[in-house]
């Protein structure tokens, strides 16, 4: 769950700029180009079944279906219009959910214990855990463990694959504040198929952005789609790190955010909702 928010009236999602008293540090100044399936800002909440602060959502292309977590302990299967599949507990404050599609398991980032769980839609079960080691460049709590208090810890989790990667590939996390950062993480999927392992931060990306909230990999433009709901944008990411594009983005606690095979944007609230927008933005200028 994100905090240290800054706040904006509901009304400056329709504001081309930012407005001054509620400008981040990084303020872009073209609104993301997108299309309500109703009347703007309405008719576009598919949740049905009412999730309890969702913060992660996740496109699966080999079920054709959606899956969202929640930070009270819970993860939900619902179709792209939003008809409900499952919903079941998973205890733990889940923060973020990808997919392998070569596998078809889910992973799941928790805040706090900072582990990355792997779950088996079809058994609907977690298969291993594999805490997150801390260490990075030298410095044994790279990744600050903070007691005593809210520990703002991993929020947002993206599968990259690499075929020419020991694992199948590596994946993106994004560390809300302690230190803010992306980072790329390699987990023995393959290598170590069974028994105790853990993840190791291979790198951190020179990308200074607060809170990234969630995050997805587009296959076609070869970047990470990275939500900030502390700033209300939206960043396009090339894997160096380089910030290809940013835009003003829609909604109030954009905690979830999934593209599906049709070309439509799934945003979850933490507030509540699962908002389906299409996305205008054309390959042609997404591409370099």
């Amino acid at each position: 769950m994100s905090i240290r928010k800054v706040s904006c009236p509901a009304g400056a999602l329709a504001l081309v700029f930012l407005s001054a008293a509620c400008a981040p540090a990084l303020a872009p100044g073209i609104v993301f180009p997108h299309r309500w399936p109703g009347k703007p800002g309405y008719n576009g909440n598919i949740d049905r079944i009412g999730i309890k602060e969702p913060s992660g959502i996740v496109f699966h292309p080999g079920r054709d279906t959606l899956f969202v977590v929640g930070d009270k302990g819970s993860i939900a299967e619902i179709q792209k219009d939003g008809t409900p599949v499952f919903s079941q507990a998973l205890p733990g404050d889940l923060e973020g959910i990808t997919v392998d599609p070569a596998t078809g398991l889910l992973y799941i980032v928790v805040e706090g214990d900072d582990v990355i769980l792997e779950f088996d839609p079809e058994r609907r079960a977690v298969l291993r855990r594999f805490p997150i080691n801390r260490a990075f460049g030298g410095n044994p709590e790279f990744l600050e463990k903070q007691r005593g208090r809210y520990d703002d810890g991993v929020e947002s989790i993206a599968w990259v694959p690499n075929p020419s990667h020991r694992e199948g590939g590596t994946f993106y996390i994004g560390n809300q504040w302690d230190p803010p950062a992306i980072l790329e993480v390699e987990v023995p999927l393959r290598s170590r198929p069974s028994g105790p392992a853990e993840a190791r931060i291979i790198r951190v990306l020179p990308t200074k952005i607060g809170d990234p909230a969630d995050m997805y990999f587009d296959a076609r433009t070869r970047r990470l789609n990275v939500v900030c709901d502390a700033d209300n944008i939206l960043l396009e990411i090339a894997l160096s790190g380089e910030i290809v594009a940013q835009y003003a983005f829609p909604g109030d606690t954009q905690e979830g955010l999934a593209q599906d095979d049709e070309g439509y944007i799934y945003l979850a609230q933490d507030v509540g909702g699962i908002y389906k927008l299409k996305d205008l933005r054309s390959s042609a200028s997404r591409r370099r």
